[in-house]
């Protein structure tokens, strides 16, 4: 029997990668934050920028940089939904969060 041909193994290594890649991100989908129904409650604007940015890529683990945001105002308070890139692998992010300020005492 004759060794796999290189060809084979280089689309057999990147059928397994895009399967991983494709339950990394259905796992990441189910992150807080990750869609609009489920934001990551923060009590300023300011705030959900620095968290954002300090979460890391799920895929490779990389620095998340921010690209865009945009605001909606919602009975429950502001929703904020930041687009990200990740740095390292280049892969787009969205984080979503709800900007509730704290009431006075």
């Amino acid at each position: 029997m004759s060794p796999p041909r290189p060809r084979k193994q280089r689309r057999e290594q990147e059928r397994a990668l895009r399967k991983n890649v494709r339950d990394v991100e259905r796992l990441a989908r189910q992150l807080p934050g990750a869609t609009p129904d489920s934001p990551i409650d923060v009590d300023a604007p300011a705030v959900a920028e620095i968290q954002a940015r300090a979460t890391p890529c799920p895929q490779c683990g990389g620095e998340l940089e921010l690209r865009g945001d945009r605001a909606d105002s919602t009975p429950r308070g502001v929703l904020r939904d930041l687009s990200l890139v990740c740095r390292v692998c280049h892969a787009p992010r969205h984080l979503w969060f709800l900007v509730r300020p704290r009431s006075p005492n």
